[in-house]
């Protein structure tokens, strides 16, 4: 008769839903497409680079796209942060 504690299911029977890998994410086009454009911006250009979903010349043009969208952001948050300092040293 066994008293000790009682055993635990091996970890292959428990059933739960394989998560995907970072390498499985990075390589799927349309995913890092999002990942690029709504998330990282340019921060996201390594991953990217070595993403094996696009071949090298998607890559260039992407990067000049993403760099782009960059810029494209940062200068409308200047310009947001432009005109709210003006509302406040008007109210001051």
């Amino acid at each position: 008769m066994n008293h000790g504690p009682p055993e635990s299911a091996p970890p292959e029977s428990i059933a739960a839903s394989p998560k995907p890998s970072w390498r499985e994410l990075i390589d799927n086009p349309w995913i890092m497409i999002l990942v690029l454009f709504f998330v990282t911006a340019a921060l996201g250009l390594p991953f990217l680079w070595i993403s094996r979903g696009f071949s090298t010349f998607s890559k260039i043009v992407l990067t000049i796209a993403v760099l782009l969208w960059t810029a494209l952001v940062l200068w409308v948050f200047w310009l947001i942060m432009v005109w709210c300092y003006t509302r406040i040293a008007e109210a001051i």
